[in-house]
């Protein structure tokens, strides 16, 4: 296999150990802490989508959970600042700037920890350090203003995340990024905030993230308002799904799946395929990149189908199912979504090592999982014209059979619900450290695909 296909379709590295995220935290606040007795899940890193004005994923914002977050306010320092250092840690356990590649990470940390030493491990050119409010109350501005200044020699970008209320302008004056939380301001307070917030004297122009936003018409009144990045729930309403625009034969491309999984050779899946000119198209532009380095350029779809091999033609048909032209950010969302669902369930999948759990099946449960709201049709409907092994049926219809666990599991690393998360790690035998790296390492892969096919 080409290296190319290798990097892009073919399995998951072997997974490799990672250190232990809460080793630091156990150092500085021991377990029998009461903040910290029965809350195990606290490790897990959660993310959330950050979109820019051309309604692209501009970046992730990393957190602990929200209910770690809400407990940690106006907590003792060293135990704020144990938590920042187990997220500081978890991220960089992973390539986290191969993970990031042109897009931002927002990690929200206090600035009393903007001395840790694994922040070295970040990349500063993509990373947004941001000072919550909440820790920052009667903060000596002088102390503040020193480490900011210290963090950003060393190439980090500062955001502050300013609670309801008049512009915090002393603070502001200090960074690159302000984020709101815009559930709390009217409509023309959102307006008015913004317009006070750019008439501040900054060294540059100020980044305006609004946040938590929960409505599409709430969305419209912050781009209006003149945001340039938007983070909250509006992402996955459903009023905000619509059909696809795009060119792909999708019925067309399920006939071919039908096909492959059938069984029928490879003469008669090529003459399936060049009935349709786009995915012929699409297959030989794919087969004959730049990055796959053939010496002799494929011109037929037999030796492309050769070359691929038919597992990884499957694969390569399926992600086609999500090639939307024209795409609004509910269809990028939810193709990234997809594509990290399927890469993190098959290589948990590879780390358990179970017979049931089939790589292949895993990966194509993960993908099909948001099939439904992207086509906006119902799921037995996708289901019936496309063979798909019955364990993925079982998975995708009603949460059941072997598959179901990693696919739920896979649903609460998105949700960052701490019970579901501790929930579905137990029931799929994993641990915190896996799910973590996993995660990252699915939401890596997704990033890159998501590059090759923009």
């Amino acid at each position: 296999m080409l290296p190319f296909l290798r990097k892009v379709f073919g399995g998951p590295p072997s997974p490799q150990p990672v250190d232990d995220a809460f080793a630091r935290l156990n150092e500085l606040a021991p377990l029998r802490s009461t903040e910290l007795e029965g809350h195990d899940e606290r490790s897990f890193v959660c993310r959330e989508a950050i979109l820019n004005r051309a309604e692209r994923i501009a970046g992730y914002e990393f957190l602990l959970h929200q209910g770690v977050q809400d407990r940690l306010s106006g907590k003792d320092p060293v135990l704020r600042r144990a938590y920042d250092d187990a997220l500081i840690r978890n991220l960089a356990t992973v390539q986290v700037d191969a993970l990031l590649g042109f897009r931002l990470a927002f990690v929200g940390i206090s600035s009393q920890s903007f001395d840790n030493p694994q922040l070295s491990r970040l990349p500063c050119e993509n990373t947004l350090l941001m000072i919550d409010a909440r820790d920052e109350g009667g903060v000596d501005f002088a102390g503040l203003r020193q480490r900011v200044e210290s963090a950003r020699q060393r190439g980090f970008r500062i955001g502050y995340h300013q609670p309801a209320g008049e512009p915090d302008k002393e603070i502001i004056a200090l960074c690159d990024v302000v984020r709101i939380s815009t559930p709390g301001f009217s409509g023309l307070e959102i307006a008015e905030w913004v317009r006070q917030v750019r008439r501040l004297d900054t060294p540059a122009p100020l980044l305006l993230i609004a946040a938590d936003i929960e409505s599409s018409d709430d969305l419209h009144v912050c781009f209006q308002a003149g945001f340039d990045y938007f983070h909250g729930p509006f992402v996955s309403c459903r009023d905000n799904w619509h059909p696809p625009r795009g060119t792909i034969d999708r019925s067309h491309i399920m006939r071919v799946l039908s096909q492959l999984r059938r069984g029928d050779e490879n003469a008669i899946l090529a003459e399936s395929v060049r009935q349709d000119a786009v995915i012929t198209y699409k297959l030989l532009r794919y087969i004959n990149s730049p990055a796959n380095g053939l010496s002799k350029e494929i011109t037929t779809i037999d030796q492309a189908l050769l070359l691929l091999g038919r597992e990884r033609f499957y694969r390569w048909l399926s992600l086609l199912l999500f090639d939307v032209q024209n795409a609004g950010y509910i269809e990028r969302l939810l193709t990234e979504q997809a594509l990290v669902r399927a890469s993190f369930m098959e290589r948990m999948g590879l780390r358990l090592q179970q017979k049931n759990l089939l790589p292949d099946q895993l990966f194509l449960t993960g993908l099909f999982s948001l099939l439904d709201k992207l086509l906006n049709r119902e799921m037995p409907e996708i289901l019936s014209s496309v063979a798909m092994p019955p364990a993925v049926c079982d998975a995708l219809m009603d949460g059941s059979g072997p598959l179901a666990p990693l696919l739920n599991l896979s649903i609460a690393c998105e949700s960052g619900q701490p019970e579901d998360l501790a929930h579905w790690a137990k029931a799929c035998r994993v641990d915190v450290d896996s799910v973590n790296q996993e995660s990252m390492a699915a939401l890596q892969w997704s990033a890159e695909i998501s590059r090759i096919t923009d």
